[in-house]
């Protein structure tokens, strides 16, 4: 795989603790400044050591959390899906991920707030992979076959669905499998034989091809998908009605966060490098998402919702709530 050079933009200090103070635009946020609430400044945060989440791990490695009074843990997980249980229960406050399991929750009854953006697609973050030696050279051939995915029913089943779509072929053609592990563990099951293609994010794209000699595939911000919002940060609504302070505390630190990894790779790349184990050769080579700064952008979410609807991720029977951008609103508007 090609090793991919940044352009350092840098990030003044003075920008920085403008937006972790509260003086720059935030999502849902007043420009003052605000403390958590006293009953909850301890935040479990569950998400992938991912570069979709580099604000998340800058923000926590630049004390920027703890500049506004929380302390956070990460919980790692597989996927967001597999959080939302915990999430209902209240084990975990926020999780960093996709939003299409919480659209999906969403529209069956139960109740999130998107407290922020947290990334948006850019060429190879996310893609298809196939072994170096294996006979499958381009999309059509993934036909009949199986791909490995992190989650089922999440981003990578709508990012391939629409890739197949805008090749002409039906995303009912190719068989999609969870591996339960993650991310981590597919390079490795891909290896093994498990699946003849796998849909892979960064920092694991660029250390499925150091470490195997993996092929890309196809680069899936491509066609109807360029730009596609991926992940946010997530919390039920009832916890933010409860800790309103608290969740605006967090976002004020994540925009922090997003700002720097918006600008400055490197920053990106060594908060990243931290927790993914992966090693300098991968971390300093590895692709960026985009990382949104400001108020939850309702019309790019809206993008998930259109696209589940479209691809069987959500029922008809929620077409008209889709349609009319209501279900989006009810993750978004502050009175939801």
């Amino acid at each position: 795989m090609k090793i991919r050079s940044f352009r350092l933009v840098p990030v003044t200090t003075s920008v920085i603790m403008a937006l972790a103070t509260g003086c720059g635009t935030t999502s849902g946020t007043s420009s003052s400044p605000a403390r958590p609430d006293p009953a909850q400044t301890d935040i479990t945060v569950a998400a992938l050591p991912a570069a979709d989440l580099a604000g998340l791990y800058i923000a926590l490695d630049q004390k920027l959390f703890a500049q506004q009074g929380l302390r956070v843990t990460i919980e790692p997980i597989a996927s967001s899906q597999a959080i939302i249980t915990a999430q209902l229960k209240g084990r975990v406050d926020v999780s960093a991920g996709s939003y299409i399991p919480y659209i999906a929750a969403q529209a069956a009854g139960a109740r999130f707030r998107v407290l922020a953006e947290a990334s948006t697609l850019r060429p190879d973050t996310r893609v298809l992979v196939t072994t170096a030696n294996s006979p499958i050279v381009t999309v059509g051939g993934l036909a009949g076959r199986k791909i490995g995915v992190n989650g089922t029913n999440s981003i990578g089943t709508l990012l391939i669905s629409v890739l197949f779509s805008d090749h002409g072929i039906s995303p009912s053609r190719v068989r999609l499998v969870t591996d339960q592990q993650g991310f981590p563990a597919m390079p490795a099951q891909l290896q093994a034989g498990a699946w003849g293609a796998a849909f892979l994010a960064e920092p694991y794209i660029t250390f499925a091809g150091a470490k195997y000699g993996d092929r890309v595939l196809a680069d899936l911000d491509q066609g109807s998908a360029v730009n596609f919002p991926i992940d946010g940060y997530v919390a039920t609504t009832a916890w933010a009605q409860k800790y309103p302070s608290t969740a605006a505390a967090f976002v004020r630190a994540i925009e922090a966060g997003q700002l720097m990894a918006d600008t400055d790779p490197a920053a990106a790349q060594a908060a990243i490098a931290k927790y993914d184990n992966l090693g300098p050769l991968v971390t300093t080579s590895m692709a960026l998402s985009g990382y949104p700064v400001g108020p939850v952008n309702e019309a790019r979410i809206q993008r998930v919702a259109t696209a589940m609807l479209q691809f069987g991720l959500l029922g008809q029977q929620y077409a008209p709530e889709v349609e009319h951008g209501t279900l989006v609103k009810s993750m978004v508007g502050t009175g939801s």
